[in-house]
């Protein structure tokens, strides 16, 4: 198995594109932080002392303010007085902020590109002719075909660690390492915000990341085999993905009145909403969402290799 592993990832590199997609990552991560440096206010160390004067203004504006702008000025001074509170700069910046802010942002990229090698690896080998030279060697067809699973998905983690790693030199170079564990305030899906520590949050993204990245490759590699056209399993695989994220937000709404449309897979393909709260519904936390998403992963595993078992492979 090794050895069909090794030479299927060498396949993949062999691929001038496989590459591209690697620099294109690069290029997003530096352009994010020349664009976040250029559009970014400068920390202020006396940041305290114009949080509190702000502080000031707000609660003297309110004595006088309109009933209808009340509510915002608020809401701004409640604001304003918890980064005083939890001793938080609010234009604080380093390179776990960027971390946290833009390089998270670009998993779009890697999932994209991931879907694009997943829904190929099999496929292509239906497009170039080349699929009867592969099942003529000395292995089950099952092997052959979960090696080329394995390497997509070693490919897809690959392409994180690239991100991760070019993020945090990039954020380093661009805006200086910050202390790991700093406190920031995160914007919660309902509007509100939490305190957490700008490090382990990015972290904690990433790893509720790895799941939906997973589901993704699955259905990919499954559209792989169910198609000799790498141009149609290809541009199946990222309609799939865009269509994702819209459908997800729709359906969380539908679930709310229909208690089927929880058992989804779409509500739960984005797991990253947990670091930001507990649940996505009222009775859908994250334990539910990862047996809906093991639940779908067995059956697209078990279709997609018992129709290449049976597949015709003429060509």
């Amino acid at each position: 198995m090794s050895l069909l592993i090794k030479n299927e990832i060498g396949k993949i590199f062999g691929k001038k594109s496989s590459w591209i997609y690697m620099v294109i990552i690069l290029i997003a991560v530096v352009l994010g932080g020349i664009l976040q440096k250029n559009f970014t206010e400068e920390p202020s160390k006396n940041w305290r002392e114009e949080t509190q004067a702000r502080v000031n203004q707000l609660e003297q504006d309110l004595k006088t303010a309109p009933e209808e702008e009340k509510e915002w000025m608020m809401a701004d001074l409640q604001q304003q007085q918890k980064y005083l509170d939890e001793n938080i700069n609010p234009n604080a910046m380093s390179n776990w902020h960027f971390m946290n802010q833009t390089v998270y942002g670009i998993t779009t990229l890697v999932t994209l590109f991931a879907v694009i090698v997943s829904s190929a690896i099999v496929s292509s080998e239906f497009s170039d002719g080349t699929i009867k030279q592969l099942l003529i060697r000395p292995h089950e067809r099952w092997a052959i075909l979960l090696s080329k699973y394995l390497s997509a998905v070693i490919y897809s983690l690959l392409l994180v660690i690239v991100l991760i790693v070019s993020g945090y030199i990039a954020g380093s170079l661009i805006f200086g390492t910050g202390e790991f564990t700093a406190k920031f305030f995160e914007f919660t899906l309902e509007g509100g915000r939490k305190i957490a520590e700008i490090g382990p949050q990015f972290f904690l993204k990433v790893l509720y990341y790895l799941p939906s990245l997973l589901v993704f490759i699955t259905i990919s590699f499954m559209l792989s085999t169910l198609f000799k056209s790498q141009a149609l399993a290809v541009g199946i695989g990222i309609f799939v993905l865009f269509l994702s994220s819209t459908l997800g937000g729709l359906i969380v709404m539908l679930a709310e009145k229909y208690t089927w449309a929880k058992f989804l897979i779409f509500p739960h393909m984005d797991l990253t909403v947990y670091a930001l709260q507990d649940k996505i519904l009222e009775d859908v936390t994250l334990p539910i969402s990862l047996l809906t998403l093991s639940v779908y992963y067995v059956i697209f595993m078990l279709l997609t290799f018992t129709i290449f078992q049976k597949r015709d492979v003429s060509i």
